[in-house]
């Protein structure tokens, strides 16, 4: 095989491997890294309800068909982050549509990045509870969340609970699955305020020691290969209770859900999720893996022709000793001249042969005619070889 071919073959047979090792990187490597929750955070979600009712502390007076908003920012600190574990802050604020403040929450959770469970450690606190435990699934779903329950820390209940799986569905035409829980209702805490028993229920306007009572439900829609939920419904349900739990108020109902740019703006965000996961895990390994396969066949394509011309040429018989280039004898048409190596033994055996069969049939004729049926050829005469010695050399003479 000529020098330039070579080259060809290792060009062909190098770019292949590189081909197949990148699509095997781009498929186990760089798409499984994007599938661990990043260590910087910037998100904002909001929910709103058109008409809510909550009681106002502040003035001791109940307000109907207010229109709340609940705002969840998420902020990542990543010096507190590793390769396993990311820590996020979250804050949680429900306001009036002018900004006058109902409730607020706010958390700091450490979680596993594939997971999303939460992890104990990096100084996390719930309010202003530094010792507040928290497990299940910190903040949301993994990247590609599977059709089962995942338990749930819920922020305003201090607890998991069980995240149920309850269908498949679409939003804005987006394959999603959607989970649900509901749980409470739970003491989450004492007040520091009193309350006069008449706005309890409670004969007499004697201020009484309350403490709040919540109920949550929760809906999510979420896309499953990303894990990013695209839309919620929130229903809040909150009362203070006396001690006795004869007493009781209304202190918030609220029914919260995504507004449609917000989840315009959801999906769109996973789509591009999805777009880039498409591209990543199946579209560009497949190319990559078929060119390389490809360019391999190529370059073992002159080496297998290689290899089966050199068995040919080896299954060639080998030329006898004295044929071909190596005969110069008569009539050989490669020279002339004697035989240069002649058998004189074989020679003799051959005249020896002769002389026995000749003894065992002396009337045979030594040049029987091929064709009886051909008759008689012309007389030409006493042969010149025969006869006795005087006859050839009178027939010579003349």
């Amino acid at each position: 095989m000529s020098r330039p071919r070579i080259s060809r073959v290792a060009v062909l047979a190098g770019t292949g491997a590189f081909l197949l090792t990148f699509a095997a990187l781009l498929r186990f490597f760089v798409y499984e890294g994007v599938l661990t929750l990043p260590l910087e955070q910037d998100r904002t979600y909001r929910l709103e309800s058109p008409a809510a009712t909550f009681f106002d502390t502040g003035t001791l007076v109940s307000r109907d068909q207010v229109r709340l908003v609940s705002t969840t920012t998420l902020s990542g600190d990543v010096a507190a982050g590793n390769g396993n574990v990311a820590v996020w802050t979250e804050f949680t604020s429900l306001t009036t549509a002018s900004g006058e403040r109902v409730d607020y929450h706010e958390r700091r959770t450490a979680f596993d990045r594939r997971t999303a469970m939460a992890v104990d450690c990096c100084a996390g606190y719930v309010d202003d509870d530094s010792g507040a435990p928290q497990t299940g699934l910190a903040f949301r779903l993994p990247p590609r969340a599977q059709p089962r329950a995942y338990p749930m820390y819920d922020t305003v209940l201090r607890r998991p609970v069980p995240l149920l799986f309850e269908r498949e569905d679409e939003v804005q035409g987006l394959r999603t699955y959607r989970y649900a829980y509901r749980a409470g209702p739970v003491k989450i805490e004492d007040t520091p305020v009193t309350i006069p028993g008449t706005l309890l229920g409670l004969p007499g306007a004697r201020a009484v020691p309350v403490s709040r009572y919540a109920q949550v439900s929760r809906t999510l829609w979420v896309e499953p290969e990303s894990g990013l939920t695209v839309r919620a419904e929130e229903r809040h349900s909150q009362e203070l209770r006396t001690l006795d739990g004869r007493g009781r108020l209304v202190s918030l109902r609220a029914d919260l859900v995504t507004p449609l740019r917000e989840v315009a703006g959801k999906v769109a965000d996973a789509r591009a999720f999805t777009r880039w996961v498409l591209v990543v895990r199946d579209v560009l390994p497949g190319l990559f893996l078929a060119a390389g396969l490809l360019l391999l066949v190529a370059a073992a394509s002159p080496l297998g022709r290689l290899r089966r011309a050199g068995s040919a040429s080896g299954d060639r018989p080998a030329a006898e000793p004295g044929a071909g280039a190596d005969r110069t004898g008569p009539g050989s048409g490669t020279g002339s001249g004697p035989d240069p190596d002649p058998d004189p033994d074989r020679d003799r055996d051959r005249d020896r042969d002769s002389d026995s069969d000749r003894d065992r049939d002396p009337d045979r004729d030594p040049d029987p005619d091929p064709d009886p049926d051909r008759g008689p050829g012309p007389d030409l005469g006493p042969d010149p070889g025969s006869g006795t010695l005087p006859e050839r050399v009178a027939r010579e003479g003349t």
